[in-house]
Protein backbone atom coordinates (compact mmCIF):
# COMPACT_ATOMS: atom_id res chain seq x y z
CA UNK A 1 0.00 0.00 0.00
CA UNK A 2 1.47 3.48 -0.68
CA UNK A 3 0.85 6.20 1.62
CA UNK A 4 -2.51 8.96 1.31
CA UNK A 5 -0.27 11.64 0.13
CA UNK A 6 1.23 9.67 -2.83
CA UNK A 7 -1.00 9.63 -6.05
CA UNK A 8 0.56 7.20 -7.57
CA UNK A 9 3.22 4.41 -7.73
CA UNK A 10 5.19 6.09 -10.14
CA UNK A 11 7.44 7.86 -8.24
CA UNK A 12 8.84 3.97 -6.47
CA UNK A 13 8.53 2.52 -9.88
CA UNK A 14 10.90 4.46 -11.87
CA UNK A 15 14.02 5.16 -9.73
CA UNK A 16 15.11 1.36 -10.19
CA UNK A 17 15.03 0.93 -13.97
CA UNK A 18 17.26 4.09 -14.22
CA UNK A 19 19.85 2.37 -11.78
CA UNK A 20 19.84 -1.04 -13.52
CA UNK A 21 20.51 0.33 -16.67
CA UNK A 22 23.45 3.13 -15.91
CA UNK A 23 25.24 0.07 -13.84
CA UNK A 24 24.95 -2.51 -16.56
CA UNK A 25 26.44 0.09 -19.13
CA UNK A 26 29.67 0.67 -16.53
CA UNK A 27 29.66 -3.14 -16.18
CA UNK A 28 29.62 -3.18 -19.89
CA UNK A 29 32.39 -1.06 -20.18
CA UNK A 30 34.59 -2.28 -17.48
CA UNK A 31 33.90 -5.58 -19.99
CA UNK A 32 36.48 -3.92 -22.29
CA UNK A 33 39.57 -4.62 -19.67
CA UNK A 34 38.05 -7.92 -17.92
CA UNK A 35 37.02 -9.48 -20.97
CA UNK A 36 37.44 -13.32 -19.59
CA UNK A 37 35.37 -12.27 -16.97
CA UNK A 38 32.17 -14.92 -17.26
CA UNK A 39 30.19 -13.67 -14.29
CA UNK A 40 30.88 -10.02 -15.13
CA UNK A 41 29.26 -10.97 -18.51
CA UNK A 42 26.37 -12.56 -17.25
CA UNK A 43 25.89 -9.85 -14.96
CA UNK A 44 25.43 -7.13 -17.33
CA UNK A 45 22.92 -9.09 -19.39
CA UNK A 46 20.81 -9.75 -16.01
CA UNK A 47 21.03 -6.14 -15.54
CA UNK A 48 19.83 -5.00 -18.96
CA UNK A 49 17.13 -7.29 -18.83
CA UNK A 50 15.87 -6.39 -15.73
CA UNK A 51 16.18 -3.27 -16.17
CA UNK A 52 14.25 -2.96 -19.29
CA UNK A 53 11.29 -4.80 -17.73
CA UNK A 54 11.63 -2.40 -14.88
CA UNK A 55 11.38 0.52 -17.89
CA UNK A 56 7.80 -1.07 -18.86
CA UNK A 57 6.34 -1.18 -15.52
CA UNK A 58 7.64 2.52 -15.11
CA UNK A 59 6.37 3.94 -18.63
CA UNK A 60 3.23 2.30 -17.53
CA UNK A 61 3.06 3.58 -14.26
CA UNK A 62 4.17 7.04 -15.92
CA UNK A 63 0.90 6.93 -18.02
CA UNK A 64 -1.05 6.24 -15.40
CA UNK A 65 0.60 8.77 -13.16
CA UNK A 66 -0.66 11.62 -15.52
CA UNK A 67 -4.04 11.07 -15.14
CA UNK A 68 -4.02 11.30 -11.19
CA UNK A 69 -2.47 14.54 -11.07
CA UNK A 70 -3.44 17.82 -12.11
CA UNK A 71 -1.05 19.23 -15.08
CA UNK A 72 -1.50 22.60 -15.91
CA UNK A 73 0.05 25.79 -17.73
CA UNK A 74 3.11 25.57 -18.58
CA UNK A 75 3.93 22.20 -17.35
CA UNK A 76 1.90 20.77 -19.94
CA UNK A 77 4.18 20.61 -22.81
CA UNK A 78 6.77 19.36 -20.67
CA UNK A 79 4.83 16.46 -19.22
CA UNK A 80 4.16 15.64 -23.04
CA UNK A 81 7.55 15.47 -23.79
CA UNK A 82 8.45 13.32 -21.13
CA UNK A 83 6.21 10.85 -22.20
CA UNK A 84 7.58 10.83 -25.83
CA UNK A 85 11.29 10.31 -24.19
CA UNK A 86 9.93 7.60 -22.31
CA UNK A 87 8.68 5.75 -24.76
CA UNK A 88 11.52 6.31 -27.13
CA UNK A 89 13.93 5.03 -24.40
CA UNK A 90 11.67 2.14 -24.08
CA UNK A 91 11.90 0.94 -27.21
CA UNK A 92 15.38 1.46 -27.83
CA UNK A 93 16.30 -0.36 -24.68
CA UNK A 94 13.74 -2.82 -25.97
CA UNK A 95 15.53 -4.00 -29.15
CA UNK A 96 18.85 -3.14 -27.82
CA UNK A 97 18.46 -5.48 -24.86
CA UNK A 98 16.98 -8.41 -27.19
CA UNK A 99 20.22 -8.04 -29.65
CA UNK A 100 22.19 -8.61 -26.46
CA UNK A 101 20.26 -11.23 -25.49
CA UNK A 102 20.72 -13.11 -28.81
CA UNK A 103 24.34 -12.23 -29.01
CA UNK A 104 24.88 -13.42 -25.46
CA UNK A 105 23.06 -16.97 -26.05
CA UNK A 106 25.42 -17.15 -29.13
CA UNK A 107 28.14 -16.44 -27.38
CA UNK A 108 28.90 -14.14 -30.40
CA UNK A 109 30.31 -11.33 -27.81
CA UNK A 110 33.85 -11.53 -28.69
CA UNK A 111 36.60 -9.42 -30.47
CA UNK A 112 35.56 -6.20 -32.13
CA UNK A 113 31.88 -6.82 -31.97
CA UNK A 114 32.25 -6.39 -28.22
CA UNK A 115 32.72 -2.80 -28.22
CA UNK A 116 30.63 -2.20 -31.53
CA UNK A 117 27.64 -3.61 -29.18
CA UNK A 118 28.31 -1.63 -25.99
CA UNK A 119 28.42 1.67 -28.00
CA UNK A 120 24.79 1.96 -28.22
CA UNK A 121 24.29 1.68 -24.67
CA UNK A 122 25.55 5.25 -24.17
CA UNK A 123 23.31 6.69 -26.41
CA UNK A 124 20.45 5.00 -24.03
CA UNK A 125 22.13 6.70 -21.42
CA UNK A 126 21.69 9.81 -22.83
CA UNK A 127 18.00 8.83 -23.53
CA UNK A 128 17.60 8.19 -20.01
CA UNK A 129 19.04 11.27 -18.58
CA UNK A 130 16.74 13.58 -21.41
CA UNK A 131 13.61 11.42 -19.74
CA UNK A 132 14.91 12.09 -16.25
CA UNK A 133 15.88 15.75 -16.54
CA UNK A 134 12.05 15.97 -17.81
CA UNK A 135 10.66 14.56 -14.79
CA UNK A 136 12.75 16.32 -12.63
CA UNK A 137 11.43 19.38 -14.51
CA UNK A 138 7.99 18.48 -13.85
CA UNK A 139 8.56 18.04 -10.09
CA UNK A 140 11.08 20.91 -9.00
CA UNK A 141 10.21 23.37 -11.29
CA UNK A 142 6.23 23.15 -12.13
CA UNK A 143 4.94 21.30 -8.74
CA UNK A 144 3.47 18.37 -10.46
CA UNK A 145 1.67 16.12 -7.59
CA UNK A 146 3.26 18.47 -4.88
CA UNK A 147 0.90 18.39 -2.02
CA UNK A 148 1.36 22.44 -1.44
CA UNK A 149 1.75 23.47 -4.64
CA UNK A 150 -2.01 22.50 -5.08
CA UNK A 151 -3.32 23.93 -1.85
CA UNK A 152 -1.45 27.43 -2.88
CA UNK A 153 -3.00 27.29 -6.21
CA UNK A 154 -6.35 26.85 -4.59
CA UNK A 155 -5.78 30.42 -2.27
CA UNK A 156 -4.63 31.83 -5.48
CA UNK A 157 -8.19 30.91 -7.66
CA UNK A 158 -9.91 32.13 -4.18
CA UNK A 159 -7.96 35.18 -4.44
CA UNK A 160 -8.64 36.08 -8.12
CA UNK A 161 -12.07 35.39 -7.36
CA UNK A 162 -12.50 38.05 -4.78
CA UNK A 163 -10.49 40.36 -6.94
CA UNK A 164 -13.12 40.01 -9.49
CA UNK A 165 -15.57 40.40 -7.84
CA UNK A 166 -14.30 44.14 -7.29
CA UNK A 167 -13.75 45.00 -11.17
CA UNK A 168 -15.64 47.28 -12.99
CA UNK A 169 -14.58 45.75 -16.33
CA UNK A 170 -17.23 43.11 -17.04
CA UNK A 171 -15.14 41.65 -20.14
CA UNK A 172 -12.58 39.03 -20.46
CA UNK A 173 -8.83 39.84 -19.49
CA UNK A 174 -6.62 39.06 -22.92
CA UNK A 175 -3.20 38.98 -22.89
CA UNK A 176 -0.17 39.94 -24.64
CA UNK A 177 0.52 36.19 -25.67
CA UNK A 178 -2.97 35.17 -26.38
CA UNK A 179 -3.95 33.94 -23.09
CA UNK A 180 -7.64 35.21 -21.92
CA UNK A 181 -9.78 34.87 -18.85
CA UNK A 182 -13.11 35.51 -17.91
CA UNK A 183 -14.33 35.85 -15.05
CA UNK A 184 -18.10 36.47 -15.30
CA UNK A 185 -19.54 39.48 -13.27
CA UNK A 186 -22.02 42.23 -13.09
CA UNK A 187 -22.77 43.79 -16.80
CA UNK A 188 -21.17 40.55 -18.89
CA UNK A 189 -24.42 39.85 -20.53
CA UNK A 190 -23.60 43.57 -22.31
CA UNK A 191 -20.08 43.18 -23.38
CA UNK A 192 -20.40 40.14 -25.70
CA UNK A 193 -20.22 41.29 -28.90
CA UNK A 194 -17.76 43.71 -28.11
CA UNK A 195 -14.92 40.97 -26.60
CA UNK A 196 -15.91 37.95 -28.64
CA UNK A 197 -16.59 36.79 -31.85
CA UNK A 198 -19.91 35.61 -31.81
CA UNK A 199 -20.46 32.74 -35.22
CA UNK A 200 -23.85 30.61 -35.74
CA UNK A 201 -26.72 32.30 -34.62
CA UNK A 202 -28.09 35.62 -35.60
CA UNK A 203 -28.49 36.71 -32.20
CA UNK A 204 -27.02 35.99 -28.50
CA UNK A 205 -29.38 35.49 -25.72
CA UNK A 206 -27.66 35.89 -22.13
CA UNK A 207 -28.36 37.59 -19.08
CA UNK A 208 -26.60 37.38 -15.65
CA UNK A 209 -27.72 35.63 -12.19
CA UNK A 210 -26.30 34.42 -9.18
CA UNK A 211 -25.76 30.47 -7.26
CA UNK A 212 -24.21 30.43 -4.41
CA UNK A 213 -23.37 33.84 -4.30
CA UNK A 214 -21.65 34.13 -7.11
CA UNK A 215 -22.51 35.75 -10.29
CA UNK A 216 -23.08 33.69 -13.38
CA UNK A 217 -24.12 34.18 -17.72
CA UNK A 218 -27.00 32.48 -18.46
CA UNK A 219 -27.32 31.70 -22.31
CA UNK A 220 -30.57 30.19 -23.73
CA UNK A 221 -29.15 27.79 -26.64
CA UNK A 222 -31.00 27.06 -29.56
CA UNK A 223 -30.93 23.96 -32.68
CA UNK A 224 -27.89 25.55 -34.44
CA UNK A 225 -25.04 25.68 -32.58
CA UNK A 226 -23.38 29.00 -31.40
CA UNK A 227 -19.49 30.15 -31.25
CA UNK A 228 -18.19 32.48 -28.87
CA UNK A 229 -14.25 33.01 -29.55
CA UNK A 230 -11.76 35.68 -28.24
CA UNK A 231 -7.95 36.17 -27.81
CA UNK A 232 -5.22 35.37 -29.89
CA UNK A 233 -4.11 32.45 -31.80
CA UNK A 234 -3.31 29.82 -29.88
CA UNK A 235 -0.83 26.22 -29.95
CA UNK A 236 -0.67 24.26 -26.83
CA UNK A 237 -3.29 25.32 -24.77
CA UNK A 238 -4.71 24.64 -21.28
CA UNK A 239 -8.34 25.73 -21.16
CA UNK A 240 -11.14 25.64 -18.40
CA UNK A 241 -15.09 26.47 -17.96
CA UNK A 242 -17.01 26.18 -15.01
CA UNK A 243 -20.57 25.69 -15.90
CA UNK A 244 -23.54 24.01 -14.48
CA UNK A 245 -25.14 22.22 -17.81
CA UNK A 246 -27.82 20.82 -15.94
CA UNK A 247 -30.93 23.00 -17.54
CA UNK A 248 -29.34 22.41 -20.69
CA UNK A 249 -30.73 19.03 -23.57
CA UNK A 250 -27.84 19.18 -25.68
CA UNK A 251 -23.88 19.46 -26.06
CA UNK A 252 -21.41 22.39 -24.59
CA UNK A 253 -17.91 22.50 -26.09
CA UNK A 254 -14.45 23.83 -25.39
CA UNK A 255 -13.40 24.58 -28.54
CA UNK A 256 -9.42 25.36 -29.61
CA UNK A 257 -7.61 25.37 -32.52
CA UNK A 258 -10.56 26.92 -33.94
CA UNK A 259 -9.72 28.38 -37.67
CA UNK A 260 -13.79 28.04 -38.87
CA UNK A 261 -16.66 26.32 -37.99
CA UNK A 262 -15.71 23.00 -40.38
CA UNK A 263 -11.69 23.20 -38.45
CA UNK A 264 -11.42 22.59 -34.86
CA UNK A 265 -10.66 20.74 -31.92
CA UNK A 266 -12.95 20.10 -28.61
CA UNK A 267 -13.96 18.42 -25.42
CA UNK A 268 -17.67 17.99 -25.87
CA UNK A 269 -20.12 17.43 -22.73
CA UNK A 270 -23.40 15.89 -23.86
CA UNK A 271 -25.35 14.51 -20.96
CA UNK A 272 -23.26 11.99 -18.95
CA UNK A 273 -20.28 11.80 -21.40
CA UNK A 274 -17.32 14.04 -22.55
CA UNK A 275 -16.09 13.28 -25.51
CA UNK A 276 -12.50 14.52 -27.23
CA UNK A 277 -12.24 15.12 -30.97
CA UNK A 278 -11.54 16.95 -33.69
CA UNK A 279 -13.66 18.66 -36.62
CA UNK A 280 -11.63 18.62 -40.11
CA UNK A 281 -13.53 19.85 -43.28
CA UNK A 282 -16.21 19.08 -41.97
CA UNK A 283 -15.67 15.91 -40.61
CA UNK A 284 -16.32 14.76 -37.07
CA UNK A 285 -13.54 12.71 -35.93
CA UNK A 286 -14.03 11.23 -32.20
CA UNK A 287 -10.78 10.53 -30.36
CA UNK A 288 -12.05 9.32 -27.28
CA UNK A 289 -14.76 9.30 -24.46
CA UNK A 290 -15.42 8.50 -20.98
CA UNK A 291 -18.73 9.21 -18.91
CA UNK A 292 -18.82 12.08 -16.19
CA UNK A 293 -20.81 12.85 -13.31
CA UNK A 294 -23.57 14.97 -13.52
CA UNK A 295 -24.59 17.73 -11.08
CA UNK A 296 -24.65 21.34 -10.79
CA UNK A 297 -21.39 23.04 -10.85
CA UNK A 298 -18.50 21.46 -13.15
CA UNK A 299 -15.16 22.70 -13.98
CA UNK A 300 -14.23 21.20 -17.30
CA UNK A 301 -11.18 21.33 -18.38
CA UNK A 302 -8.73 20.72 -22.46
CA UNK A 303 -5.17 20.34 -22.59
CA UNK A 304 -3.60 20.12 -25.93
CA UNK A 305 0.42 20.03 -26.64
CA UNK A 306 1.59 18.11 -29.87
CA UNK A 307 0.25 15.36 -30.37
CA UNK A 308 -1.23 15.26 -26.80
CA UNK A 309 -4.84 15.94 -25.36
CA UNK A 310 -6.52 15.26 -22.21
CA UNK A 311 -9.93 16.36 -21.34
CA UNK A 312 -10.99 16.62 -17.33
CA UNK A 313 -13.80 17.21 -15.16
CA UNK A 314 -13.35 18.48 -11.94
CA UNK A 315 -9.49 17.23 -11.96
CA UNK A 316 -10.12 14.17 -12.97
CA UNK A 317 -9.12 12.96 -16.34
CA UNK A 318 -11.46 11.70 -18.02
CA UNK A 319 -9.91 11.12 -21.69
CA UNK A 320 -6.06 10.79 -23.04
CA UNK A 321 -5.90 10.74 -26.65
CA UNK A 322 -3.38 11.28 -29.48
CA UNK A 323 -3.61 12.53 -33.25
CA UNK A 324 -1.88 14.95 -35.61
CA UNK A 325 -1.65 18.53 -34.19
CA UNK A 326 -4.12 20.93 -35.93
CA UNK A 327 -3.06 24.50 -36.70
CA UNK A 328 -2.83 27.15 -34.38
CA UNK A 329 -6.17 28.50 -33.37
CA UNK A 330 -9.07 30.56 -31.42
CA UNK A 331 -10.15 29.29 -28.96
CA UNK A 332 -13.75 29.96 -26.57
CA UNK A 333 -16.91 27.73 -25.72
CA UNK A 334 -19.43 26.25 -28.31
CA UNK A 335 -23.33 25.27 -27.16
CA UNK A 336 -26.36 24.01 -29.42
CA UNK A 337 -30.02 22.22 -28.45
CA UNK A 338 -32.60 23.33 -25.74
CA UNK A 339 -32.65 24.72 -22.11
CA UNK A 340 -30.13 26.87 -20.76
CA UNK A 341 -25.85 27.11 -20.07
CA UNK A 342 -24.90 29.17 -16.80
CA UNK A 343 -21.63 30.06 -17.18
CA UNK A 344 -19.11 31.38 -14.19
CA UNK A 345 -15.63 31.02 -15.47
CA UNK A 346 -13.47 30.69 -18.58
CA UNK A 347 -10.15 30.68 -19.17
CA UNK A 348 -7.27 29.67 -21.83
CA UNK A 349 -3.28 29.72 -21.21
CA UNK A 350 -0.81 29.55 -24.05
CA UNK A 351 1.75 27.38 -22.78
CA UNK A 352 5.28 26.66 -24.33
Amino acid sequence: MIPDWIPNIHPFVVHFPIALLVVAVLFDLSRLWFRDQSWLHNTVIALYTTGTIGLIAAFLSGRQAAETVSVTGNAVPVVTSHEDWALYTLIFFGIFTAIRLWTWSKELEKGWLLPALIAPALIGTGMLWQTGELGAKLVYKHGVAVGEMDRLSEQIEELEQRLADFREEAGPEIRGDGSWTWRIGAGAEQVLTESFTVEGMAEVQASTGRDDGRTHLEFSAADEKLFLLTGGVLSAIDGRAEVNLTDLDGEFLLIHHYTDSENYQYIRISGSELQQGQKVNGSDNILGSGLIETGEWSTFRVTASGQHYYGYQNGNTIVHTHDDEMEAGKTGIAFSGSGTVKLRLIEFEAVQ
